[in-house]
């Protein structure tokens, strides 16, 4: 099931059971780096990635998404963990580092600290994000304690939005479509650069991380064209 749009008139234009499916697999990609990016990963979790039990996405995003050169260095970080002597724990000090470090020395994922129009913390991005969930009934956890335009609540919040997609016919689809490529180009897509660009700042014993960030990017762009 690839991703690459055709004009509507070719034969090779998705039927809509087909759709269904695309935008069910795509909401677990979303909701995989949501995961990945909303906490440090745990010693039974990161075994199974080691372990190559990831590997069905990542080949998910390479194949389909055309992202080999983001999967190939996610691959390498993941590769390397092997010369460290407590994996895990270099990793949560690099998620330690990145995320939940200032803006100074860091790489916060808050759409509100990378928008033109405000630059800190809980800005209009932060504000604009409160109202869709709110209008989606959408509550945030409260053990979750993030401001609503944390990256990986945005990428929750498109995995909801591309499974009811999926289970949608007709105008609702189409009027769906529309909001979910709206929320890709205003809210998503635009700040992204930024922070992966931010992200390479700081000194981090693993590109796990970094590596994770421009993969994202790369395949929100394509689910953005794709839309």
């Amino acid at each position: 099931m690839s991703l690459q749009t055709t004009p509507a008139s070719s034969e090779q234009t998705a039927e809509p059971a087909d759709w269904s499916a695309i935008w069910e697999s795509e909401s677990l990609l979303c909701r995989w780096l949501a995961t990945l990016l909303s906490a440090e990963l745990d010693e039974a979790t990161l075994a199974r990635y080691r372990r190559g039990e990831a590997r069905p996405l990542l080949n998910l995003l390479r194949d389909e998404h055309g992202l080999a050169d983001e999967v190939a260095r996610v691959d390498r970080a993941l590769s390397t963990l092997v010369m460290f002597t407590t994996p895990q724990l270099e990793l949560a000090a690099d998620f330690a580092e990145l995320f939940l470090a200032d803006a100074r020395s860091g790489a916060p994922p808050y759409a509100s600290l990378y928008a033109e129009e405000t630059g800190r913390f809980h800005g209009a991005p932060a504000e604009r994000m409160e109202a869709r969930l709110a209008e989606a009934g959408y509550a945030i956890p409260r053990e979750v304690g993030e401001p609503a335009d944390h990256l990986a609540i945005m990428l929750d919040y498109l995995a909801r939005r591309l499974m009811t997609l999926a289970e949608a016919e007709g105008d609702k689809r189409e009027a769906l479509s529309t909001d979910t490529r709206t929320f890709l180009e205003r809210e998503l897509c635009p700040w992204l650069p930024r922070l992966v660009a931010r992200s390479a700042t700081p000194t981090t014993a693993s590109d796990f991380y970094p590596a994770v960030l421009a993969l994202t990017a790369a395949y929100l762009e394509t689910l953005r064209e794709a839309l």
